[in-house]
């Protein structure tokens, strides 16, 4: 540890503040330069590939956003603070985000991504307002880091790259996996649908069951899931649904569907369904609620809302129950193979948060 240097994270960083065009004149929107706001990047996952808003050059050349180079850091700094991705491309971004990139012969931005990713917690006890809902400028000289000469910080970044990349690709595979799903399911049910089918309503298939209230303390430790809006919130040491089983938001984020393999307790901000055709591994009532347009059913309150009863009053057309179980038959394998992908990105974040700390304190050495 000799050799490695103490000092303020601050002094080991490229700092950039970001921005917004006028959202007034329309030659500044909906061009083909990504910009990024935290809600493109609060996934849990190291890369950005996207985002929601698109700006053109002339918005980039007429505001203070900057564009982000391909593998810059964006870490978002007010709100929900804390947010971290890795660029997968040049993106600009607003003014509630830092973009961050090493500084050339001092530190790796990938190692720096993985410091900062240890220095969270750090952060949400120092960071201006006494709550953690601010980063400024002053936050990072605040944070001291401890750097390795650059071989030893590459060889760091690149054993904890080799796991993140492995868990990129798995999220991949799914997302693909799931797509062919849904490629399937509007074939066989909407494309191939018969007009002798039943005209029926989503509440023939499904019932949306409100979840249960659960205080904050007692989402931790180990257990089965706690799901809210968001997804995975905590665990707790009892069960509410027995897998596998689909949650939906009931407040907030909606039309988000999640399918779960592990037994899960949904939290009061979200549905759980019940099947009313009793199909087995749930794999078309799943893909039946991904293609309703949950999400457009926003209630007029000021929190978005889905009504349980308009829910079930969606009009659907309801194929024969044969029919059904030939596609859950068939889509087994596919589902099955999204299982074994999430149970190994299981493996390979405990695996990662484990080494995370010890790499970046010393306590475990690489070959540079």
């Amino acid at each position: 540890m000799s050799e490695w240097s103490s000092q303020p994270l601050a002094d080991a960083i490229e700092l950039i503040g970001g921005g917004t065009p006028k959202t007034s004149n329309p030659e500044f929107w909906n061009g083909d330069i990504p910009w990024l706001s935290v809600v493109d990047f609060n996934t849990g996952r190291k890369f950005v590939s996207d985002a929601e808003k698109k700006i053109t050059q002339k918005g980039l050349d007429s505001s203070s956003t900057k564009l982000l180079n391909k593998g810059d850091i964006i870490i978002s700094a007010r709100g929900t603070v804390g947010a971290m991705a890795v660029l997968d491309k040049p993106m600009t971004f607003n003014q509630s985000c830092y973009g961050v990139r090493g500084i050339k012969g001092k530190s790796i931005t990938d190692y720096i991504y993985y410091l900062l990713k240890e220095k969270i917690a750090e952060l949400s006890q120092i960071s201006h307002g006494g709550v953690f809902d601010t980063i400024t400028r002053d936050t990072f000289k605040e944070i001291n880091a401890s750097l390795p000469p650059l071989p030893e910080q590459k060889a760091i970044a690149s054993v904890l790259s080799s796991l993140d990349d492995k868990i990129d690709l798995l999220h991949r595979q799914n997302k693909t996996l799931e797509a062919m799903a849904e490629t399937l399911f509007r074939q066989w049910f909407v494309e191939e649908a018969q007009g002798n089918w039943e005209a029926g309503t989503l509440g023939n298939v499904v019932d949306f069951n409100y979840g249960k209230t659960l205080k904050d303390q007692e989402r931790s430790g180990s257990g089965y899931p706690v799901v809210g809006s968001s997804g995975v919130v905590g665990f707790h040491k009892d069960y509410l649904v027995e897998a596998p089983g689909i949650v939906t938001g009931r407040k907030g984020t909606l039309g988000v569907v999640n399918y779960f393999f592990d037994n899960f307790f949904p939290i009061d901000t979200t549905f759980y369904m019940t099947s009313k055709i009793q199909s087995d591994g749930l794999f078309y009532e799943y893909l039946l609620l991904k293609s309703v347009g949950l999400g457009d059913m926003n209630s007029d309150s000021a929190v978005p809302g889905l009504n349980r009863n308009a829910a079930h009053a969606i009009p659907v057309t309801i194929p024969p129950s044969e029919l059904v179980s030939n596609f859950n038959n068939f889509c087994k394998p596919t589902f099955a193979k999204i299982n074994t992908n999430t149970c190994q990105i299981r493996t390979l974040k405990t695996l990662r948060d484990t080494l995370l700390p010890k790499l970046m304190s010393g306590e475990v050495r690489v070959r540079a």
